[in-house]
Formats: structure tokens, C-alpha cells, sequence
């Protein structure tokens, strides 16, 4: 039976909050969510890209679909009760999403686990940054979720030099910011096989989504973007009928819409308007396997 759940949505520039960890009553469908940490978003960024999108519409050109899902997407998994969204959202789904649709169709969904136990300082409360999985897939890349499982707790074991070895040809070769607030860029990426890693708050006063609704969030409430929780999540399609992006989240398959649900384009490209108020999604990157393919300056 699907579950209703509440969920809002930003992105903060400074200092985002990440707590993904879930502490859900099933019989209710209802989350609640822990305080996470803070980190610091402008020293984690460091020296990025950012997507050229001059240069990707002369690249790909305008999306001609109306709507779109990327193929090959691995099945909705679920990250128990272990704080590792961000690797969930940038190996599991992102990775194994561009290695599937740029490389190899077929590889093994890539393990969140490799990657979360490089970024928790051996803790599974520990709530990394988005940008601390993005660098790790890029220096390090990440084996696959057979050879290192996910086993929920074991949050302080380090990958063998085994798995390091495995790891190394399974890279990204560089991560971007994304200007969600331009939904032909938006749709642009995701059209040509993209995957968008967001951070959305777990802000119960934000509203309810449910089957009635679409599992679609529509509006977006304010609230203290210094003191909400967030939550990693992959954008992996869009529908115009439906006005909203597709999002695959990792509170596994009873999860929603079979493990997706979706957010407005009004939600998903509102803008800022004040640095005291948070607002849908200021955070938002993507990233390339395969060099060349994403161009970013």
C-alpha cells in the first residue's frame, strides 16, 4: 500500500542541514526527521563546473519529448536507518544511471555503501554533504553494490584495497552545478540522460503529498533554511502534462509512487528571496562518466 509522507523541498547557497535519516511509523506512512549536520557548501565546492548551457543546447539542442524518464534506472533501494542519502542519490542512483546510459547498459547498480563509509567519519549518524559524494565518485569511483553491500549499520568499515581496485575504472570524470531555476536547461540534461542530485527538506509543516495529489509536492511553504533537515534525492525525468520533474528517493519501493514521486516545475525552479527564507532547490548539481559529454565552464 503506498504511504502518505511529507516532505518540502530548497537548497541552500551557504549552509545546508542534511539529515536523511528516516525514523518512520509504516502503519502511518509519516516521516520524521532527525537534526543532521551543517557543512559548509561554499568550501565544499571548491573549484566545480558549472553546466554550460549555451554550450549544451548547441550540443543536444531543445528536448522535443513532452515527457521523459531516463532508461535503465536501477530499482528504487533503501537506506534503512543509516544517515547515507547523499550516497544513495549520487552512486546508487546518479552513477549507476550515467555508467549505464553512457558506458554500459548492464553494470551493476554502484554500491552507496563504498562511498558512505568514506564520508561518515565511521558514523551512521554522520550526514556528508552532497558535494563530498560527488568528489569521492570522481577521485575514487565506487565498486558495485554486490561487492560491497549495503548492510545496514555497518557504517565503519572501510573498502578493502580489493574494492578500491574494482572501484577505480568505474569513476566520474567530473560533477557540475545545475541553474535549476532554468527549466530548459533542466530538461535539456535530463532529456539527454542527466541524472540532478537535490537536497529537499524534511519539513512536515510543508504540506501532504499522496495518491490524490499524484505524489506531486505543489507549493512550498517557509521556512528556516538554518534549521531543516534535508534530504539527498536523484531527478530522473520530467512530464509536462504533469508540470513536474521525477524523483527517485531511497526509502525503497513502498516508498510513493513505487519509490519516485514528483515536484512541480513551479516548485522546482522558484527563486530565492531572501537569504533568510528557505526556497525549492538552490542546490542542484549533475555530473558526466564519460568526459566530453557534459559541457560545464
Amino acid at each position: 500500500m503506498k504511504k502518505t509522507i511529507f516532505l518540502a523541498i530548497t537548497g541552500l547557497v551557504m549552509v545546508t542541514l542534511t539529515s536523511c535519516n528516516q525514523d518512520r511509523d509504516e502503519s502511518q506512512g509519516s516521516l520524521s526527521m532527525n537534526q543532521g549536520k551543517k557543512y559548509n557548501e561554499s568550501t565544499s565546492r571548491g573549484a566545480s563546473n558549472s553546466v554550460d548551457v549555451n554550450t549544451l543546447l548547441n550540443k543536444y539542442g531543445n528536448p522535443i519529448s513532452s515527457s521523459y524518464t531516463i532508461p535503465h534506472l536501477p530499482l528504487a533501494g533503501n537506506q534503512g536507518t543509516d544517515q547515507s542519502c547523499v550516497a544513495w542519490s549520487t552512486t546508487y542512483a546518479a552513477a549507476t544511471i550515467l555508467e549505464r546510459n553512457f558506458i554500459n547498459s548492464y553494470v551493476s547498480p554502484r554500491s552507496p555503501r563504498y562511498v558512505y563509509n568514506q564520508i561518515n567519519n565511521g558514523a551512521c549518524t554522520t550526514t556528508p554533504g552532497i558535494i563530498n559524494g560527488l568528489n569521492t565518485l570522481v577521485n575514487s569511483g565506487a565498486c558495485s553494490i554486490e561487492e560491497m553491500p549495503y548492510i545496514q549499520g555497518q557504517c565503519s568499515i572501510a573498502p578493502s584495497q580489493f574494492q578500491r581496485n574494482l572501484a577505480s575504472s568505474h569513476k566520474l570524470t567530473k560533477w557540475a552545478t545545475v541553474d535549476n531555476t532554468d527549466l530548459r536547461q533542466v530538461k535539456t540534461l535530463l532529456a539527454n540522460n542527466f541524472p540532478l542530485i537535490i537536497s529537499v527538506p524534511m519539513n512536515a509543516s510543508f504540506g501532504m503529498i499522496n495518491a490524490s495529489t499524484g505524489w506531486t509536492v505543489t507549493s512550498c511553504e517557509s521556512f528556516n533554511p538554518f534549521g531543516t533537515p534535508m534530504h539527498a534525492v536523484c531527478v530522473v525525468g520530467y512530464d509536462d502534462n504533469r508540470r513536474a520533474v521525477k524523483v527517485m528517493n531511497s526509502f525503497g519501493s513502498n516508498f510513493a509512487d513505487n519509490g519516485f514521486f514528483w515536484i512541480s516545475y513551479d516548485v522546482f525552479t522558484q527563486r530565492r528571496s531572501s537569504s533568510s527564507q528557505g526556497v525549492p532547490v538552490n542546490e542542484c548539481y549533475t555530473a558526466e562518466a564519460v568526459a566530453g559529454t557534459l559541457p560545464t565552464f
